[in-house]
């Protein structure tokens, strides 16, 4: 089979952003222009938000965060409103629409829908599911519908007790006409396997044998280390100009020197995720304080800073009130938390990419773990419910060495790739996870240590050909067996 004639269209709420669904969509084309051959011009995409790219439909239909999801959601597990399953067909069969027209218009061979197994796009999963259940009725097998398994409502206690109207439309999150799936992480199949095995009929096990696999979040280095290695000096990536004025745009420089400090006297702590409550940020902010504790303690008099790099406002919270609620009452309970730790949310001047509006700068939020690790930074990363790690990664492929939380996933899939870490465990901070923070900062070899060490094992553990090795024989196999 020559994969590269394929069609593909690939389907999320998100296309080229911040989250970790949209970094495995750029990651994924990549790896199917470059190790896959299918030329860039096949490749076609749906989704509710995206910058400009070639071949792309917006509709706001797949947007997770518009009114129709949101009503959903909002009444989820609460007795339904009358009207509700009214409701949810109407807009359903309108992204049903919109999701034929776009597979007919390009003339797909194989239609890629990114978390049509998560509520939280109800929706257009609900549409794919029936799009894909009227086509195979009618006996047409074409486009093959792949799913990229990253969340589910299986995985998440605040999905378990759907209302009457919304467990009727479950049965197509994410549909029984699933041709194959892709998960990303080891416990993930049984929750596909209890769901198809009571939806599909046929030999399930053949099923996922050939049509499934599993493909970890993956990570290739953006930078010659081995070369910068070699050269001497820290092994931190090259910096150029544009990011030189990042913590003076964030505003860190004036509040560093609003309490009497020079970034010189800053100790930075990386936050390189979204602002949702299941990364644990308010873990984060305590270990900030703890840090900067440690650091008085030993005569060193520096100022912690927790500097968060991703956006808020998704799944529906307002997370990021709470964590400056926290903090504002750390401030006043603690002198030295008032005096020497620095909270900086860094959202409104980083975008996924580089841009410049009317006079602005704005920072690619990939650049942000390099310039962190420039200044001698490390991670914070304390989640507790994870998919697989796709931030973790990118921070350890900037250098940076990470403190974090042994999520479920952390322990059965990423610890035994054998990356080192400072750690804690069910989301309480301890003394040796605190100290070896410290030794992070105070002790340069360590470091160095570190660094080399974990920039081996993603390199030669997840690197992207980790993905085209896995992702190529699915594909053929869709294709191979009915």
């Amino acid at each position: 089979m020559d994969i590269s004639r394929l069609k593909v269209g690939i389907l999320h709420s998100l296309i080229g952003k911040n989250d970790g669904v949209s970094i495995v969509i750029d990651q994924t084309l990549k790896t199917m222009v470059k190790m896959m051959d299918i030329p860039l011009g096949n490749i076609f995409y749906l989704a509710g938000h995206s910058p400009p790219r070639l071949n792309t439909t917006l509709d706001d239909i797949f947007w997770h965060k518009n009114d129709q999801n949101k009503y959903i959601m909002d009444h989820y597990s609460e007795t339904p409103p009358e009207g509700m399953e009214d409701y949810i067909l109407e807009h359903a069969l309108y992204a049903k629409k919109i999701i034929a027209e776009f597979i007919e218009e390009n003339e797909l061979d194989i239609f890629i829908a990114h978390n049509s197994c998560h509520p939280s796009n109800f929706i257009f999963a609900v549409a794919v599911g029936m799009y894909f259940e009227e086509r195979r009725k009618e006996g047409i097998m074409l486009p093959r519908y792949l799913l990229w398994w990253h969340d589910s409502h299986f995985e998440r206690r605040r999905f378990s007790q759907p209302n009457e109207v919304v467990a009727k439309y479950l049965k197509y999150i994410p549909g029984p006409d699933v041709d194959g799936i892709v998960f990303i992480n080891s416990e993930q199949p049984e929750f596909g396997k209890k769901y198809l095995d009571a939806q599909k009929e046929g030999d399930s096990e053949t099923y996922f044998k050939r049509k499934t696999c599993i493909i970890p979040n993956t990570c290739d280095i953006p930078w010659d280390w081995k070369i910068t290695q070699d050269r001497g000096g820290p092994l931190i990536p090259p910096q150029d100009q544009y990011n030189k004025t990042f913590y003076k745009d964030i505003g860190l420089l004036d509040e560093l020197e609003q309490k009497g400090y020079t970034i010189d006297d800053a100790v930075i702590l990386l936050q390189h995720t979204r602002i949702v409550e299941r990364k644990r940020i308010d873990i984060a902010i305590d270990y900030a304080v703890k840090l900067c504790e440690k650091f008085h303690e030993e005569g060193d008099k520096k100022c912690v800073v927790l500097l968060v790099s991703g956006h808020s406002g998704d799944e529906h919270d307002s997370y990021r009130d709470t964590l400056e609620d926290k903090f504002n009452q750390l401030k006043e309970e603690n002198e030295l938390v008032k005096k020497s730790v620095i909270l900086n949310f860094g959202e409104s001047h980083i975008l996924p990419s580089r841009e410049v509006l009317v006079n602005r700068k704005f920072y690619a939020f990939g650049d942000i773990p390099s310039i962190v690790a420039a200044s001698g930074g490390i991670g914070t990363y304390f989640s507790e419910v994870e998919g697989f790690g796709n931030n973790l990664l990118e921070m350890m492929a900037m250098s940076l060495p990470v403190v974090l939380n042994k999520y479920d996933i952390f322990k059965s899939d990423v610890e035994p790739l054998g990356f080192k870490f400072a750690a804690i465990e069910k989301c309480e901070l301890n003394t040796k996870a605190i100290d070896q923070g410290y030794r992070y900062f105070s002790d340069e070899d360590f470091r160095a240590e570190t660094i080399k060490h974990n920039l081996e094992v993603l390199e030669n553990m997840l690197s992207h050909s980790v993905l085209a090795d896995q992702l190529t024989p699915l594909i053929i196999n869709l294709f191979k067996y009915k």
